[in-house]
């Protein structure tokens, strides 16, 4: 569920002053990764990823649907459906159509002469490149800026190794290094030691505790 920003986004030139880091593996073969949206013990909604590989690129569908209901009316609902494709560890291509509560944008990024060429609502902008805020691949430790999937802002934060813990996952006490983002989008995020994500905790607008599991 996205958060509001917290802070103002800094010039173009600072964004363009930013190193490229290496980052995790990709997800090998073909899978999927569905979690369901936790708020106050209640399902609200479900996150999925697709992965697939072909012709030397990673192809990842995301899908996420959530709905907020208070004595059976809808006090909140977000859509997101779209696509990643990678090379290697660069992002290639992104397509995300979203839905906040009432509040639309398509959101395009392309790769183009080392730059991420993005078109939100038919503008278009060059950014460096950025990892996505897409949460399913752990972040270089050193990244201060993401591309936010829902606007197509560049978004800033700072990343904190937690270490490892043991969590549940389906059921299975699971050894899961977590790592927090502050800044203008606060995330908890839990991935395994395959660097597969398994766990995410957001605080909602309303300041309730919003937990992903994967099931």
């Amino acid at each position: 569920m996205p958060l509001r920003r917290l802070l103002p986004l800094v010039t173009a030139l600072a964004i363009s002053a930013l190193p490229t880091m290496a980052a995790p593996p990709l997800p090998d073969g073909s899978r999927s990764l569905a979690f369901d949206i936790i708020r106050h013990g209640e399902t609200i909604g479900s996150h999925s990823l697709v992965f697939n590989q072909r012709q030397g690129m990673t192809e990842v569908r995301i899908d996420v649907s959530v709905k907020v209901t208070v004595l059976s009316f809808t006090a909140y609902r977000f859509e997101q459906h779209g696509t990643e494709v990678w090379v290697g560890n660069r992002l290639k291509t992104l397509a995300i159509d979203s839905d906040d509560n009432g509040s639309r944008h398509r959101v395009v990024a392309d790769l183009v002469h080392g730059k991420l060429r993005t078109v939100v609502d038919g503008n278009t902008a060059d950014y460096p490149e950025m990892p996505p805020a897409t949460l399913w691949r752990a972040v270089p430790a050193a990244t201060t800026v993401v591309l936010d999937p829902t606007d197509g802002r560049p978004t800033f934060i700072s990343t904190t190794d937690a270490g490892w813990e043991t969590i549940s996952v389906r059921g299975q006490p699971t050894r899961a290094r977590h790592w927090t983002w502050d800044g203008e989008l606060k995330r908890d995020l839990w991935y395994d030691g395959n660097d597969t994500l398994v766990q995410v905790r957001v605080m909602g607008d309303d300041g309730s505790e919003v937990i992903y599991v994967l099931r």
